[in-house]
């Protein structure tokens, strides 16, 4: 509804594009974390496109280190979205930097949850 936009821009901005990046800050920060110091920028490529490769299969443990880093978000995109205040200001103030809350807890949480693989791809 490009029409919503031009009566009312705030709604775009507090609602859906840093609601967005309360998603995409988590994301990042698990693949960076992958990335940068659990794989030391080292991928198998062949592994990527086969089933039965290192990274196959489903890893809970993400997808809950994933939750964790959103849920902070969450009570400020609840407030930015239904325009009253459910929860403390302090939520609001914390989903102003939404992707950089999000990016940080989820890189740190990654490195924890993932200690044993770093040192396991280390010495291979």
């Amino acid at each position: 509804m490009p029409w919503r936009l031009l009566t009312d821009l705030s709604n775009f901005i507090d609602t859906w594009l840093i609601g967005y990046s309360a998603l995409l800050g988590p994301i990042a920060g698990i693949m960076l974390c992958d990335y940068l110091v659990i794989r030391r920028t080292r991928l198998h490529c062949d592994d990527l496109y086969n089933t039965q490769g290192q990274y196959a299969g489903f890893r809970w443990k993400t997808v809950l280190i994933l939750v964790v880093s959103i849920a902070p978000n969450l009570p400020g995109f609840i407030n930015a979205a239904t325009h009253s205040h459910y929860f403390p200001a302090v939520f609001d103030q914390i989903y102003s930097y939404a992707w950089f809350v999000g990016i940080v807890i989820a890189f740190v949480l990654y490195w924890i949850m993932n200690i044993g693989e770093q040192q396991d791809a280390n010495s291979s």
